[in-house]
């Protein structure tokens, strides 16, 4: 079968880190399949052998959103397409080529999901209206969560059987490094501390980054020497007064923002943190976690979203993550409790043994072969 692969992601997201990964394996493992891939312009993504592109010719949203309604059709007739498979959710809403929708975020289903990440209007009609009439015309929808199921089935109707949960995967690269001198040499390039908590997410407002901030402030409060704070992600989402709040609490020098960074280097920042902080307020599922532990980093995470899910046990859970004072203890404890820090150590080292990219790539090529097959069938809800 010929297979179109929609790739268009912004660079730097979580969504196109995934996809790179994803696309990587299931090009690997491929025996039977032409694929297309689609993506934007200048979108760096790596050349696959007989692998055609595609390029949507304008990154304007509504030109955008208009030419893979209108246009994209005809070129899946064009290019005699057998299953359009769309990794970033969003794909025409008429056409007779089977679709298979990857849904990443069910955050935006919820009201205080689209508080959180404050949608202006034109985004609330796309996530409430055509986002919902596109998965009830999928002819299969893939969930990276069985939270996100249940949330496609409560919100949207869906029926149960037209989903399948298939869980991002982990690459090998995230590891215990050994060579302390190497972790060091990634710490002076990225002008990070000797010792620091470590934070990886662009900084949204639904990320709760101003929480963190806060405790922060009173951990400094009662130790002076207490770990730094570095943040791996894009600054540019982050609200002005998220950086008003740093100036204000006086955490100008404790706070260290590195931006993007590859992943290559992102291995040796896991492996020189004290522990890894991930508290959003939302999350279907979330990979710096997973990440981390398979560098035998401890971590702490919410317990929003899919977050216990993929974490079971092997994290702290935060039952508040808005509450300064528990996200303190939470820090504290693996901070103070060298026996804790081993256990979460371990535990985490085990959880991430359930992870795989070429599993996921595995899994979705048996879903091509049930759509091609006619196993799955395009139906209203």
């Amino acid at each position: 079968m010929r297979i179109l692969l929609d790739c268009r992601f912004q660079k730097g997201a979580g969504p196109n880190v995934t996809t790179c990964y994803l696309l990587n394996y299931l090009i690997k493992l491929n025996t039977e399949h032409d694929f297309v891939i689609l993506q934007h312009k200048g979108q760096q993504l790596p050349q696959y052998p007989n692998v055609q592109k595609l390029v949507v010719p304008s990154q304007n949203t509504l030109v955008e959103f208009l030419w893979v309604q209108f246009y994209l059709p005809k070129l899946l007739r064009q290019y005699a397409i057998d299953i359009y498979h769309s990794l970033k959710h969003v794909g025409p809403l008429f056409t007779r080529v089977p679709v298979l929708l990857y849904l990443r975020e069910v955050g935006h289903f919820h009201e205080k999901g689209q508080e959180a990440f404050q949608l202006n209007l034109v985004n609330k009609i796309y996530w409430n209206y055509i986002l919902v009439l596109g998965l009830k015309r999928a002819t299969h929808i893939i969930g990276i969560s069985h939270e996100s199921k249940t949330v496609i089935i409560q919100k949207i109707g869906i029926s149960e059987d037209k989903i399948s949960v298939n869980y991002h995967g982990l690459d090998p690269k995230f590891k215990i490094i050994q060579d302390r001198e190497l972790i060091t040499e990634v710490r002076h390039r990225y002008n990070l501390p000797e010792n620091y908590i470590l934070c990886v997410s662009n900084l949204y407002p639904h990320k709760n980054y101003k929480t963190v901030v806060k405790m922060l402030a009173k951990l400094k409060e009662l130790n002076k020497e207490a770990p730094k704070l570095v943040i791996v992600g894009n600054i540019k989402y982050a609200q002005a007064d998220f950086f008003n709040l740093i100036k204000q609490l006086r955490l100008d020098k404790d706070i260290i923002f590195t931006s993007y960074v590859d992943h290559d280097d992102l291995v040796y920042i896991y492996n020189g943190a004290a522990l890894l902080l991930y508290p959003p307020l939302l999350g279907s599922f979330g990979n710096p976690p997973l990440e981390a532990m398979a560098c035998g980093v401890p971590v702490v995470v919410s317990d929003r979203g899919a977050l216990p899910e993929v974490t079971d046990g092997a994290a702290l859970v935060l039952k508040e993550p808005k509450n300064v004072e528990k996200m303190l203890e939470a820090v504290q404890q693996i901070l103070d409790d060298e026996q804790l820090w081993q256990t979460l150590r371990q535990k985490g080292l085990e959880r991430v043994k359930d992870f795989s990219w070429e599993a996921s790539a595995s899994r979705i090529l048996e879903l091509y072969r049930r759509i091609g097959s006619g196993e799955t069938h395009r139906s209203g809800n």
